[in-house]
């Protein structure tokens, strides 16, 4: 989704709806260790562009499906997002909510990721996971509590 400033201008007032399907997946990183996948992304929304201020609003619906890996049995996980969010261009500084636009032309991509990737849940448990859970306890004997302890030394 990429436009030319120019093109943005003119389209402001009578062609300024949005309709389309993205693919993301350029933008994964091996660094995600827990975000393995993200499907198609459907973007809805329409912008403005106030002469005055010279500053393009996005308003945009995103919906995408993201495959995220469980925190309890490792097993692959679908979450589905839905969400609005605002994005603000302009040519010089407005505040810290408005990107300054490089160039001549606006690429939402990769802001549309990272939107995703503030929306995405910080944790995923699948349905099934505590099914085959069994957490291990160790025992232990008095005389590891204690020589184990960082704390003994200051009992003396």
């Amino acid at each position: 989704m990429k436009w030319t400033i120019h093109e943005l201008i003119k389209k402001a007032t009578n062609d300024n709806l949005i309709d389309e399907s993205i693919d993301l997946r350029k933008y994964l990183k091996d660094d995600f260790d827990d975000f393995k996948d993200i499907l198609e992304t459907k973007v809805y929304g329409s912008y403005d562009y106030s002469r005055i201020d010279q500053v393009f609003t996005f308003n945009l619906n995103i919906k995408t499906t993201l495959v995220m890996i469980c925190s309890v049995s490792l097993k692959q996980v679908e979450v589905k997002l839905d969400f609005d969010s605002q994005i603000n261009f302009s040519v010089d500084y407005v505040d810290d909510d408005t990107h300054i636009i490089e160039g001549i032309t606006i690429d939402l991509d990769s802001y549309i990721f990272s939107e995703i990737l503030v929306e995405k849940p910080m944790r995923v448990v699948a349905l099934d996971a505590n099914v085959d859970f069994t957490a291990e306890k160790e025992k232990f004997t008095e005389e590891e509590i204690i020589e184990n302890n960082p704390f003994s030394k200051l009992k003396k």
